[in-house]
């Protein structure tokens, strides 16, 4: 495939464009109740839609579909706290970016000391990835030295984005990054962050 002098400059501008506001933008920590701020707006609410039962079924309908919407509320209460089935999570890390003070976010760690725990992700204000570019997300385990593993890539359809990642295997895990890498480049990391965090 051809790439004609004007993909390729675009492409050379969107890189130095990234470099210069990975460098210019200072890290933001996010308020501590940036989470509990998050769960708040999140939480769905039921709405119960009217229903025209007959004649003999006035009282037992009406009261069936509040306790039903109750326990469905419930329910999703529930889900919505223990991390959507997966439990307690092991570790939590408030999300950053140097470059975007807008995006903000959280990695929660489940089942990290044993095989086939999960990094999920949740993000806010994302923007959209430069032209020919993904974001990918990398973990870093605390006996690695400054070696990251990538643990899956995305290209956001929304400004928000939350999504679960296999981590690569059982450890001690100290920083979730988020960087810009280029389509079909090479697969170590591209040193531009979109974002990161440090897990507590």
């Amino acid at each position: 495939m051809m790439i004609d002098e004007s993909e390729e400059s675009r492409f050379e501008t969107d890189r130095v464009t990234l470099d210069n506001i990975a460098r210019s933008l200072p890290r933001v920590t996010p308020p501590d109740d940036m989470f509990d701020r998050i769960l708040a707006e999140i939480r769905p609410e039921a709405t119960v839609v009217p229903f025209r039962p007959r004649a003999h079924r006035r009282v037992v309908l009406p009261v069936v579909g509040v306790v039903a919407a109750v326990a469905a509320v419930v329910l999703l209460a529930v889900v919505a706290l223990d991390g959507g089935g997966l439990g307690t999570p092991d570790a939590r890390a408030a999300i950053s970016s140097k470059s975007n003070p807008a995006l903000t976010g959280e990695a929660a760690l489940y089942g990290a000391a044993a095989d086939g725990g999960t990094v999920r992700i949740s993000l806010e204000d994302v923007p959209p990835a430069p032209s020919g570019h993904h974001y990918e997300v990398w973990v870093l385990r605390r006996d690695a030295g400054s070696a990251m593993e990538s643990v899956g890539s995305f290209t956001p359809t929304s400004s928000d984005a939350t999504f679960d990642l296999p981590l690569p295997g059982p450890g001690d895990y100290a920083a979730v990054d988020v960087s810009v890498e280029e389509n079909g480049g090479p697969p170590a990391h591209s040193d531009t962050s979109l974002a990161s965090g440090t897990f507590s």
